[in-house]
């Protein structure tokens, strides 16, 4: 077996992003902040502002070629839900704000989206802003999530119990001990660009935060200990994390009283529900059958001695951005690789 996590700590560095190290996504973030203040129509109170999303959690991972950069933003308006009962209408506050600067604004049924398209370099991206809309200010304490569209019939517009910080707090601090958490990081995004990869254009495909409330139960720190140092595995955890998400599908009635296999995966925060709810049968057992593909290239790159070959295993599941070295290269790796990780901890 060849020493691989080198290897991955490039592939790592290749694909992984922090807002706050790219200019360009956090100029246009605070660019759109400002628009909102001088825009919205909103006297009886105000909101405040804070971030959530990949970029907060530390999972961040670039798009794909032609895909976009994705911005979550998330509003706290300190209204009741018995003062608006329509959630749409305080979603229009934000809509309303942004159509007439922006053309391509959408009010969605989660959030309020405002889009823009680049040539695709670093200063001119393609990417889109999710702005979400809560109440918070309530007489049981608790925060709502406003969900519906223009036009949403009266049954499809809700205040849905939710809690985004403490989601954020939850997966950011989810392991106590520092680089712990750091190998969490690299896990999740080494599958999202896998799952980025494998289901492209794939309507209902595995989400990010599913792959990631996943590794809160099914992740686990893999290392060695060396003169007191620890040395860290990403191979075995990641082969472990993924088998571990195998064993856990099990067969369920669906509406039709049909069995079929399925990976529940629920918020660990209000509404606590499935994050894969929406994925038919069929792209559940997709969604496994991608999974032990996975989990199979896993086990030749770890049981193959040659370390060109076993890199080029792992670029059939994780692309052109995980390295593959000469022969030469290769040849010159000695002893345990050491761990450079300079995401956020």
């Amino acid at each position: 077996m060849g020493n691989l996590q080198s290897y991955f700590l490039d592939f790592h560095d290749a694909i992984k992003l922090e807002i706050d190290d790219n200019k360009a996504l956090r100029e246009k973030r605070e660019e759109l902040l400002e628009v909102l203040k001088e825009n919205i129509d909103f006297e009886e109170g105000k909101y405040d502002i804070f971030h959530q999303g990949s970029y907060t959690m530390h999972t961040g991972v670039k798009p794909l070629e032609g895909g976009d950069y994705d911005i979550d933003v998330g509003l706290l308006f300190n209204i009741s839900t018995e003062d608006y009962p329509n959630p749409v209408t305080v979603k229009k506050l934000v809509y309303n704000a942004f159509k007439d600067n922006y053309e391509d604004t959408d009010m969605k049924y989660p959030c309020v989206t405002v889009k823009f398209e680049g040539e695709g370099n670093e200063e001119d991206l393609n990417y889109h802003v999710d702005f979400t809309i809560y109440s918070d200010e309530n007489d049981d304490g608790q925060t709502y999530l406003a969900k519906g569209k223009l036009g949403s019939w009266s049954e499809s517009r809700t205040w849905e119990h939710s809690d985004p910080k403490e989601l954020v707090r939850t997966i950011k601090e989810n392991l106590t001990d520092k680089e712990d958490r750091k190998q969490f990081r690299r896990i999740i995004r080494y599958l999202k660009r896998w799952k980025d990869l494998k289901f492209k254009g794939v309507v209902n495909r595995p989400s990010g935060i599913g792959l990631t409330v996943a590794g809160l139960t099914q992740f686990h720190p893999h290392f060695s200990y060396s003169a007191f140092t620890k040395t860290y595995d990403d191979l075995d955890s990641l082969e472990s994390f993924v088998q571990n998400m195998i064993n856990s599908f099990s067969y369920r009635f669906n509406d039709d009283a049909e069995l079929e296999e399925r990976l529940e995966v629920n918020l660990p925060t209000p509404p606590y529900n499935d994050i894969y709810e929406k994925m038919t049968g069929g792209q559940m057992k997709n969604f496994k059958s991608k999974l032990e593909s996975l989990h199979d290239s896993l086990i030749e790159a770890r049981d193959e001695t040659d370390p060109v070959k076993a890199c080029e295993i792992l670029q059939k599941e994780f692309g052109e951005d995980f390295p593959v070295p000469t022969k030469k290269e290769s040849a010159q790796q000695r002893g345990p690789a050491i761990m450079v990780d300079h995401s956020s901890a």
